[in-house]
């Protein structure tokens, strides 16, 4: 097969949840023999990402406004055509049209269209008025999840037969090490409302006034948009809730490995990468009981509603004070990480590819 993969999200600086996934995923497709892979990549993309040997074609297109829009209508890649399948690993694509090969498209989540206010405005633009056309040319999708599958079925009335479920994986780097835990709770993602800051900061300065407790709160994630009520912190607890914005893979991996515990209370994701990350380094994790969260952590987390301060609360206070649960946690969050692979995801994904390219 000879499948074409679009991965010009790999240019940006910082790698969250989606370009984890674009990379990894292409990692593990690359070492797949059956697949004749090429990349189409942004000139600038970082050559020591793949292997030497990999297969580029460069595509620059020409940014109008901040977007690509213009050159996927006018100047998309060449030569598209002469791949059997091009895999579009998000919803957005170097093309504004069918190409002669089979089309597979990513779909990470629809948030900007079931939360509007939690998006910017040409997010929400793009997905209203373009979305539905660019899943014309699309033969086959993949989704992230199954909360991810049902939205497309009811958003876009897709049919039920042409989305296939490929979990994400979690990267072998992140296991547990026979470090000491310290006194600190863990809580990661880009700063911008949707990912509930501002409730589990005010949850953890409920519990810091209510019960003592002295641990920290160490907030890990670059700045996204509208972040700035995020940052206003209270000056008495100013010393103990730390903003430590990007950090390396190793230190995040650090981090989850010394945490008391994670907190992952986010309003809404369509899968929720960090969870399985925290698990499989055996951090105890809180997480929402909403959308694709539960679906992720199994049974092997504590689950709360996003939206209630208290429960935040009490769920942190619960893991700051039993140890024995922490530790219950920790194995049972290991073994449920192990689930989880990019192999595996790589595995499905081939199969996806062959399905597509079916008479």
């Amino acid at each position: 097969m000879k499948i074409a993969i679009t991965v010009e999200a790999l240019k940006n600086e910082y790698f969250a949840g989606v370009e984890q996934y674009i990379y990894n995923l292409t990692y593990q497709l690359l070492s797949r023999s059956e697949l004749d892979l090429t990349l189409i990549a942004p000139s600038d993309l970082p050559h020591s990402l793949f292997p030497a040997r990999t297969r580029v074609i460069y595509h620059d297109p020409t940014l109008v406004l901040g977007s690509g829009f213009v050159s996927a209508v006018f100047f998309p890649p060449k030569n598209l055509s002469n791949f059997d399948l091009v895999h579009c690993p998000t919803v957005t694509a170097p093309f504004f049209f069918r190409p002669n090969s089979r089309v597979v498209m990513t779909v990470h989540d629809l948030i900007p269209l079931l939360f509007p206010r939690w998006q910017t405005t040409r997010r929400v633009l793009y997905f209203k008025y373009f979305l539905k056309y660019r899943f014309r040319f699309v033969d086959r999708f993949i989704a992230v999840s199954n909360t991810t599958k049902q939205d497309l079925i009811d958003l876009f009335e897709i049919p039920d037969h042409r989305i296939d479920v490929v979990y994400e994986g979690v990267s072998e780097q992140f296991r547990p090490k026979k470090k000491k835990r310290e006194d600190f709770i863990l809580t990661v993602g880009t700063l911008e409302p949707r990912k509930n800051f501002k409730r589990i900061i005010e949850a953890y300065i409920s519990l810091r006034v209510k019960e003592k407790i002295s641990d920290k709160l160490i907030i890990v994630g670059k700045q996204g948009w509208l972040f700035d009520d995020i940052l206003t912190i209270p000056e008495e607890f100013q010393d103990d809730i730390i903003f430590k914005g990007y950090v390396s893979e190793d230190e995040l991996i650090r981090l989850f490995q010394t945490a008391r515990f994670f907190i992952y209370a986010s309003m809404y994701e369509g899968f929720g990468l960090p969870i399985l990350e925290a698990m499989a380094c055996g951090c105890p994790v809180i997480t929402s009981n909403t959308s694709s969260m539960p679906e992720v952590a199994g049974d092997t987390a504590l689950l709360v509603d996003p939206y209630q301060i208290e429960e935040i609360k009490n769920a942190m206070y619960n893991l700051t004070i039993d140890a024995g649960l922490c530790t219950k946690m920790s194995a049972e969050g290991i073994r449920r990480a192990s689930q989880f692979s990019w192999q595996r995801a790589a595995e499905q994904t081939a199969r996806v590819y062959e399905e597509a390219l079916a008479p």
